[in-house]
């Protein structure tokens, strides 16, 4: 994404300016990179495992969209920090720039609105739980995850035919706007919606309330502190990428600009590090999928 970084030219770097990261960099950065890529791959492969053998979990908790996102992060680890690892060792020929800004926009793309998905479902289950089984269907859910990808193919295709520079800035405007400003309104307008249903329930319940009341509370508490963890690392490591972005794209000293360019890389591996986070939210909150993630390790 941090494109104004493109050109590799040595002999255009103003005098007193440094372009690229110094060998110790060079060494930090790749190791990040692979711990990352590994926790990702490994993570995520590793709760969709868990969730294709926790029948009783599926059953109670819908698991299309944190499939979708487990797969989503997956190919984050597989091919977003291999190819930053390039940019690191100074390998950056266009065609390895398209492919990285397509893979770039159609990965986020994927997972931001799969993270959306996960909580507009758990908006609906807690706000509207009677009517969930009917609203939140099967065909739905596989409808909603092939528009995600298709969308997300979509509109990560013009970065592979784009070379004029004015478009590329209106496309990644749009794209910060579309993958993280719109995923990020989603996710906390359901979050505040449910804390506020849960905080209500909570303050009205007394000692004649029933058991299954009890229960559907704590699940409802479950889904509040998962939503806020989800939304809360988001901010943290998608925002940044935001900021840096729009700072490039108004910067127009080069000195200036080449210095952003070299701050870009970490902080795309922060944005990385969700991928990694992730798995982990959903494998260690629930016994369930922490029994069979326990199976596969011993």
């Amino acid at each position: 994404m941090g494109e104004n970084s493109s050109d590799p030219c040595v002999d255009c770097v103003p005098s007193g300016c440094v372009l690229g990261f110094s060998t110790v960099a060079i060494v930090v950065f790749i190791l990040l990179s692979l711990l990352c890529g590994v926790m990702a791959i490994g993570g995520n492969l590793a709760l969709l495992v868990a969730l294709s053998k926790t029948s009783s979990f599926r059953s109670r908790v819908n698991c299309h969209f944190i499939t979708s996102l487990a797969v989503a992060d997956f190919f984050v680890g597989l091919t977003m920090t291999p190819l930053y690892i390039c940019y690191a060792l100074a390998l950056y020929p266009l065609w390895l720039i398209k492919i990285e800004a397509f893979l770039w926009i159609v990965t986020v793309t994927a997972t931001t609105y799969s993270l959306s998905a996960v909580s507009v479902d758990r908006f609906i289950s807690v706000v509207f739980p009677l009517r969930y089984p009917q609203v939140v269907t099967d065909k739905r859910c596989k409808v909603v995850i092939y528009l995600i990808w298709t969308s997300a193919v979509i509109f990560g295709f013009p970065r592979l035919v784009l070379d004029d520079v004015i478009k590329l800035e209106k496309l990644w405007i749009s794209c910060s706007v579309a993958t993280v400003a719109i995923p990020l309104l989603l996710m906390s307008v359901s979050y505040g919606k449910i804390f506020l249903v849960v905080h209500k329930a909570n303050s009205s319940i007394d000692d004649h309330d029933t058991q299954s009341s009890n229960a559907r509370l704590a699940g409802n508490k479950k889904a509040v502190l998962t939503i806020g963890i989800i939304v809360g690392f988001f901010v943290v490591t998608f925002i940044p990428t935001v900021v840096v972005y729009f700072m490039l794209l108004f910067e127009n000293d080069p000195c200036k600009e080449m210095q952003l360019n070299n701050v870009w890389p970490w902080v795309a591996l922060v944005c990385f590090f969700h991928s990694s986070f992730n798995p982990w939210v959903y494998g260690l909150r629930y016994r369930e999928l922490r029994n069979a993630l326990k199976e596969l390790v011993c």
